[in-house]
């Protein structure tokens, strides 16, 4: 059975983790093939988003343990493979959303945190987990976890084994919503359903700008930027369109 499965519904890209008997680990191997495949969604100009999920009751487990004891034993080429999976995420044109099925667990949260946006079912769960194999966190973990639930909450996760449920997740935003699992596809159609109409370039590079600003600290540099890339969509015939008819309207309701 393949590591993942790839659907394609309209703008709406579903990755599936596949390997249900294994919580959907992530080997060298399958994070290359995860990797390859996210990257090339953008040679479709039909997809604007990608959800990640996974098969049954798990999301993702975390790394496998093979790769681990590889780089335990001096050859860390398997570890920085499975790192490939949630970079290219990261890293993705597309909005992402992770739908969180159940458990997220080590490499596994890197691969949610990797996401923009994060729904996630009442049986998820959420665990660092490399402290309990006595390893340093890797991935982007001590870099994304703290953005996201704050210091506090990501040092006791990290150095206390601190657990975090759906609802504490919810209320610390590192998940944006809670859905019944069965609903977290069809919340994720919603949301995206606005993209739809809009153009491809807009909607990548929209998120290539939110990207970028990561790095930005001065607001006069964002504006800047910013401003390069609005005059450009507004060159675009589908922005004069939705223009003159918001004008119009206007103009008919005084």
């Amino acid at each position: 059975m393949a590591a993942f499965q790839l659907e394609k519904y309209d703008h709406l890209a579903v990755l599936t983790l596949n390997s249900a008997e294994k919580r959907n680990l992530l080997t060298p191997q399958s994070a290359l093939a995860i990797a390859e495949a996210v990257n090339a969604l953008p040679d479709d100009p039909a997809i604007k988003a990608l959800a990640v999920t996974g098969r049954d009751d798990s999301f993702c487990s975390g790394a496998d343990l093979a790769a681990l004891q590889q780089a335990a034993f001096g050859d860390g080429e398997e570890l920085q493979q499975i790192y490939a999976a949630f970079t290219s995420v990261a890293h993705s044109p597309l909005l992402t959303i992770a739908l969180l099925n159940g458990p997220a667990l080590g490499a596994g949260m890197n691969l949610a945190m990797a996401c923009d946006i994060r729904l996630a079912s009442e049986q998820a769960w959420f665990e660092s987990r490399f402290f309990q194999l006595a390893i340093h966190p890797g991935g982007g973990h001590t870099w994304l976890l703290p953005q996201l639930v704050g210091w506090q909450q990501a040092a006791a996760m990290v150095f206390c084994a601190e657990r975090l449920s759906a609802q504490q997740a919810l209320e610390t935003g590192f998940v944006k919503e809670l859905w019944p699992e069965e609903q977290l596809l069809t919340r994720a159609k919603q949301l995206t359903a606005g993209l739809k109409s809009l153009p491809t370039e807009l909607v990548r590079q929209t998120k290539n700008t939110m990207l970028a600003m990561r790095h930005c600290s001065r607001q006069d540099d964002a504006v800047a930027f910013e401003f390069r890339q609005q005059f450009h969509s507004l060159q675009q015939p589908e922005a004069q369109q939705h223009i003159a008819a918001l004008i119009e309207k206007i103009k008919r309701k005084f």
